[in-house]
C-alpha cells in the first residue's frame, strides 16, 4: 500500500470481524498514526494502517454487496 491516501474523517464507518461495526472517533491523516474507534460502546486505539487496509475495506465490501 502507498503511504499516501485521502484523509479519512471522523465518524467513518468500519467493520471488524471480531468486534463488529464501528466508527472512527478521530480522523486519519497519516498511515503511521493511531486513531480511536468505537465498537459497541467501547473505545479502542487502533493503528491507522489496520483501519485503512482492513477495517474500512471490510465495511465497504459488506455494504456494497447486493441484498438477496
Amino acid at each position: 500500500m502507498s503511504d499516501e491516501f485521502k484523509v479519512i474523517p471522523p465518524t467513518t464507518k468500519v467493520l471488524c470481524p471480531e468486534r463488529g461495526e464501528g466508527w472512527t472517533l478521530t480522523g486519519i491523516t497519516g498511515i503511521y498514526e493511531h486513531t480511536s474507534v468505537m465498537f459497541n460502546g467501547v473505545r479502542y486505539t487502533i493503528p491507522a494502517k489496520e483501519i485503512v487496509e482492513h477495517l474500512l475495506p471490510n465495511y465497504i465490501n459488506n455494504h456494497n454487496t447486493p441484498s438477496e
